[in-house]
């Protein structure tokens, strides 16, 4: 797999149309999943930009790291990523079927 930095993550509906498309290291996590991380990791409830970052690059490496087990990064059923992941994810998902990275 490509670098981390160039991967992209391509959500698709039921006829593999694209319903969302972004470099992964663009895409956004809720507010309250970093905040949740930066207590795990750092014990800081008030992450600064530094833990905020940080946090950050690890949910992207989770990511990143599932689809590398995985193994078929174009046929992913979006409900077989593990919920903890997809919950990490500020965007509304409605009506996709697959995620692919590419």
């Amino acid at each position: 797999m490509a670098c981390l930095s160039d991967v992209k993550v391509c959500l698709l509906d039921e006829s593999r149309n694209v319903v969302f498309e972004k470099k992964l290291i663009s895409i956004a996590f809720k507010d309250e999943s970093v905040i949740a991380k930066s207590i795990e990791f750092f014990g800081d409830p008030s992450p600064c930009m530094i833990h905020r970052s940080a946090v950050m690059k690890r949910l992207y490496m989770e990511f990143f790291e599932y689809f590398e087990k995985c193994g078929d990064i174009q046929n992913a059923i979006w409900e077989d990523v593990p919920e903890h992941l997809r919950d990490y994810l500020d965007m509304e998902v409605v009506n996709v079927k697959y995620i692919v990275l590419k």
